[in-house]
């Protein structure tokens, strides 16, 4: 049978039908992925802004934690703010920080800010010990008046006012005719396991010029001399900051070892903190203080400032009581730049500090975070996040007060 015989409702589409299916196919396709587009934008900034919150909260709970452990163990007013001299054997590097709850590290023109955090963990809260005789050379034992609560493998802090501390680990408490002693030779200890293990912090010479001070014995009539603390055997001296986009947190007890760096959070573009001086010693500092750039020692009123001054003694350190910081997070993803501008409108707005609000209207300091790309237009890709906190420094509120 010849297809000219077919009837016509079974001879098939034609040519034009065939296209006309087609185009409508493609048209079909087109909007899908039109809807798609919108719908998977509209996805990356949800998901975006839900990167940000979730990294800018996880970085300031962790600075907040330790920021309210800071200080325990520091517990004498007149030492406050003496620079510890240390060593690390592990890299044989020097190991330097403030005898401070928190010492604050200012970024320049507007980087961010380090936040460093140091605290002991000794089992016993105790007052640090006299020592009971002059050191005749900076590697000799500390002979004490007092070795309670010491352990070999416990971190130690050597300090007289007027002198650099000294950093150095316990490696033996000897009994009879040397029971005051407190020895902190190199080589090994025996810990409380009875096993031998290496003492990271005693270099075998002491340390090197100008740093290997010798202390004095402690006169109770004029109250100076040398002093011993205990940190304990897993004391935290940690600074916070920022690396690559990233919150980072830093042993400063390991200097140069490549396990000191811990990434805690992607996407931290800045952290700026600031110290709360307690001026009027009323055990709070009014959020309505002012803000300035270093702390006005001399005026005994509330301050918010950004630094301690060189001249800041112990007493003045012990003002500090409080600590505010901001942590702003970017998303994870950038937004698509407009193509006719070529530019990105994400964000428009800089992220601001609402904490240092003055009267004018946006509220806030702004908080810069353009340095943290090397496009200059590139901020404007992302979204952010600001998250604000005031932390008291819990151990500087319950100091001891010495007579």
């Amino acid at each position: 049978m010849r297809n000219g015989n077919l009837p016509r409702s079974s001879r098939g589409f034609t040519l034009v039908e065939l296209m006309v299916g087609v185009m409508i196919g493609l048209i079909g396709t087109v909007v899908i992925f039109q809807v798609f587009a919108v719908s998977e934008g509209q996805k990356r900034t949800t998901t975006g802004g839900s990167d940000a919150q979730q990294n800018g909260v996880f970085g300031l709970f962790q600075i907040e934690r330790d920021i309210r452990m800071a200080g325990y163990g520091i517990n004498n007013m007149q030492l406050l703010g003496c620079k510890i001299n240390g060593w690390f054997m592990g890299t044989n590097q020097p190991i330097a920080f403030k005898l401070v709850p928190v010492e604050i590290m200012n970024g320049v023109a507007g980087a961010p800010d380090e936040i460093r955090l140091a605290f002991g963990n000794s089992d016993l809260f105790m007052a640090p010990a006299h020592m009971k005789a002059d050191m005749p050379t900076s590697s000799a034992a500390y002979k004490v008046d007092n070795r309670f609560g010491f352990t070999p493998g416990d971190l130690v802090v050597a300090a007289q006012d007027g002198k650099d501390c000294t950093l150095a680990q316990a490696t033996e408490l000897p009994g009879v005719g040397a029971s005051d002693n407190v020895i902190h030779n190199s080589g090994n200890y025996k810990n409380s396991e009875g096993v031998n293990v290496p003492a990271d912090y005693n270099r075998p010479s002491g340390l090197p010029p100008p740093n290997d001070v010798r202390y004095e014995e402690w006169n109770p009539a004029t109250g100076t001399g040398g002093r011993l603390y205990n940190l304990g055997a897993a004391p935290t001296v940690v600074s916070y900051a920022i690396r690559n986009q990233r919150l980072v947190a830093i042993n400063s007890l390991t200097p140069g070892d490549p396990g000191a760096t811990f990434e805690l959070a992607d996407g931290v573009v800045q952290l700026q903190a600031q110290y709360g001086y307690d001026g009027d010693q009323d055990g709070d500092v009014a959020s309505t203080a002012p803000s300035k750039v270093d702390v006005d020692i001399g005026n005994n009123t509330d301050q918010w400032a950004d630094s301690m001054p060189a001249a800041a003694t112990g007493t003045h350190w012990a003002r500090i009581i409080a600590v505010r910081l901001v942590v702003t997070a970017r998303s994870m993803t950038p937004e698509k730049r407009d193509p006719g501008t070529g530019l990105c409108t994400a964000t428009v707005n800089d992220p601001r500090w609402i904490a240092l609000a003055p009267s004018t209207i946006p509220p806030g300091i702004v908080l810069d975070v353009r340095t943290a790309f090397a496009d200059p237009t590139e901020w404007q890709c992302y979204r952010y996040r600001t998250f604000e906190v005031v932390v008291p420094i819990r151990n500087m509120v319950w100091f001891p007060k010495e007579t």
